[in-house]
This record gives C-alpha cells, sequence and structure tokens, in this order.
C-alpha cells in the first residue's frame, strides 16, 4: 500500500540545512512552519543507489504509521511532490529515510544510540569538534595536536 503523495501547486525551496553533519539533507517548510526535507536531492547529492520513494514507503509502513498515529498526522500529510519532481518528505521520517538510504548513516545513528545507552549521554564527532574550538583557545589546541603528533600512541 503507497501513502498519498500531494502535488504541490507552488515551489518549495529546500535550501536550508538544519542539520549540517548530514551533507545533502536539505529542508524546506511548507504551511504552518512544517518542515520537509528533499528525498530527491540527498539520494541524488550523496550519489546513492536510487530507491523508489514508493519502496521506502512499503519498507517503513509500521514506522510512518506510528510516527503519524503518535504525531497525531493522517500519512497524506507526509509526503509530496515538489513542482520539480523531487519527493519532499515530512521531517518526522528524516532518521528512518537516512537510516533506510545511507548505511553508513544507520552505523552512525546506531552508535551514538548506543553512547546513549550505555553512557547516558552522546555526542556528535562535530559537536565535539565545534566545542573544542569554540571553548579551547588555539594555542592551546595546537600544543595538544603537537603533543598528540609526538605521542606513539596518537599516530595509531
Amino acid at each position: 500500500m503507497d501513502y498519498k503523495t500531494t502535488i504541490l501547486k507552488k515551489e518549495i525551496q529546500t535550501d536550508e540545512t538544519l542539520l549540517p553533519e548530514i551533507a545533502g539533507l536539505h529542508f524546506g517548510f511548507l504551511e504552518e512552519n512544517r518542515a520537509v526535507f528533499d528525498y530527491t536531492a540527498y539520494i541524488e547529492e550523496n550519489k546513492l543507489i536510487p530507491i523508489d520513494f514508493k519502496v521506502f514507503m512499503r519498507a517503513n509502513k509500521h514506522f510512518i504509521e506510528t510516527l503519524a498515529k503518535s504525531n497525531d498526522k493522517k500519512t497524506s500529510e507526509l509526503f509530496f511532490q515538489n513542482t520539480n519532481g523531487h519527493i519532499l518528505v515530512s521531517a518526522e521520517l528524516a532518521f528512518i529515510f537516512l537510516a533506510f538510504v545511507n548505511p553508513e548513516m544507520f552505523l552512525y545513528f546506531n552508535s551514538l544510540l548506543t553512547d546513549v545507552i550505555t553512557d547516558g549521554v552522546a555526542y556528535s564527532n562535530g559537536f565535539v569538534y565545534s566545542m573544542t574550538a569554540n571553548r579551547i583557545p588555539s594555542d592551546v589546541l595546537s600544543d595538544l595536536i603537537k603533543e598528540r603528533e609526538n605521542d606513539a600512541a596518537g599516530s595509531k
């Protein structure tokens, strides 16, 4: 069973990067500030094997219906076709989509969830890097890098 895909009458711009660590995942906004991501652009930009969005719908029916129900949405409010032919999907399905079309992203999310379960908290590498750059003075950071380069264990 395929869900209804609403064909949009005016083009939705999907040029916002809400998750900078995930290259190619571009978002736009429908009325009422509802976020959608560009399914087609992500696959094209990341040179992934194209997977028809209807296959995504069928394979993830259980997750899609659970999310729709928990967010009081109809499944017809989750999939759209932009005027340029690109498929736009509601932002609630972004992580399911990424895990489905990109195995590396699935492994990345799995690693973060494992950290949350075992350690109680998880930080992405990008977050740690950005916080390091913001909080550690450049000269101290340079000294740490030099020390790490000279350390035999640091080169492994």
